[in-house]
Order: C-alpha cells, then sequence, then structure tokens
C-alpha cells in the first residue's frame, strides 16, 4: 500500500525537477546570415559562459521575458537583449561569452579581452540600452569617437586603467578601473584618452 502512494510522487519528480532548470534558464537564439542559427541556454543568475559555436551571428533573439542578456563577440562587439526581444550585432561576429540575469539585479561586467596588451575597451551607453564599445590606446593619446549616440553613462571591465572622455556639449568623465560611471549631462562623446594605473 506505501508503495502506491509513493510511486506516482517519484514519477512526477524529474518533470517537476527539469520544469525548475528552465525556470532558472533563458534559451537564447544566435542568427546568422542565411538564417543559419543555433540556440543556448544559459544561466539567469548573471554568470558568464563561454560560447564555442564558431558561427558569425547577426542577431540574438531572446523568448524571456523579465530577463536581460549581454553578449561578448570575437570583435569586441557588445550586444544586449532585454525581455522577450531580437537584437541586432553590429558588426556580425561570432559570439564567445555572454550573460543573462532578471531584470531588476545588475550584471556582473563582462571580461573585456583586451585586444593588443595595449588597448582598453570601452562600452558607451545611451537611453534604452542603446550601446557601443570602442578600443582605445594605453599611451595617453587623444582618440576621436565618431558614433553619435547621447550617453548616459561609459562602462569598463578593466582594472588598471584610467580613461577621461570629453562630450560634445562640454561634460568631463573620469572611469578609472572596472566601473560605469554616469555622463551628466547625457551626451555624444567626442574624444578620449587611457593610461595605465
Amino acid at each position: 500500500m506505501r508503495l502506491a502512494s509513493v510511486a506516482p510522487i517519484i514519477a512526477v519528480l524529474p518533470c517537476s525537477l527539469g520544469l525548475a532548470i528552465r525556470q532558472n534558464t533563458a534559451q537564447i537564439t544566435f542568427i546568422g546570415a542565411g538564417d543559419a542559427q543555433f540556440t543556448q541556454g544559459f544561466p539567469t543568475d548573471g554568470s558568464i559562459v563561454q560560447i564555442t559555436n564558431p558561427l558569425s551571428i547577426s542577431h540574438i533573439a531572446s523568448n524571456s521575458p523579465g530577463i536581460t542578456c549581454t553578449f561578448t563577440g570575437v570583435d569586441h562587439g557588445t550586444t544586449t537583449v532585454t525581455g522577450a526581444a531580437t537584437a541586432d550585432v553590429g558588426p556580425p561576429q561570432t559570439q564567445i561569452q555572454g550573460s543573462c540575469h532578471v531584470a531588476s539585479t545588475p550584471p556582473p561586467p563582462l571580461v573585456q579581452p583586451d585586444p593588443t596588451g595595449s588597448q582598453v575597451l570601452i562600452t558607451f551607453i545611451g537611453a534604452a540600452n542603446a550601446q557601443f564599445t570602442q578600443s582605445f590606446p594605453l599611451n595617453g593619446a587623444t582618440t576621436s569617437i565618431g558614433n553619435p549616440l547621447s550617453i548616459s553613462h561609459i562602462a569598463s571591465s578593466t582594472d588598471g586603467a584610467a580613461c577621461t572622455f570629453n562630450g560634445i556639449d562640454g561634460s568631463n568623465t573620469v572611469v578609472s578601473g572596472a566601473q560605469t560611471i554616469d555622463v551628466g549631462p547625457p551626451q555624444t562623446q567626442v574624444s578620449g584618452s587611457c593610461v595605465r594605473t
């Protein structure tokens, strides 16, 4: 009699366990040219997951409302997908890592690869999470920024570098080490320079 009442619970357990695992994982679809694509699961706890598929990616799609995911490409492009949406990757490139988190918790910074050992990669973030990245030499030289996006935040994920950025309306924003700094008031950035610290 006891075995008969335990058997249905055991039969339901694997199904419930699988549902719990899926609820804490965002399924992300990476789309390349000619509709070639692959899907990979990312935990929603913000942990960074490596992507090993070499397909050059043009679009990244998520079907997970309330989840924000950020991906880094082989050419140092950063793409963020918020909620159940599709984001363009510009320029198209193989993706190397990503992380996802519940929208109410901030993501950990992705570790950005150092392009040459003498440069730092900076992410410029505007309204509605529109963003772009640009490399700056660590020799203190002033580098022009050609993207006209109005910038609200500037982020670096590299310790040991200090950067100063100049806005079109006179803002002066300093980012030291791995941090995100607000630009006030938001404005297009026109130049920047970085040095080792």
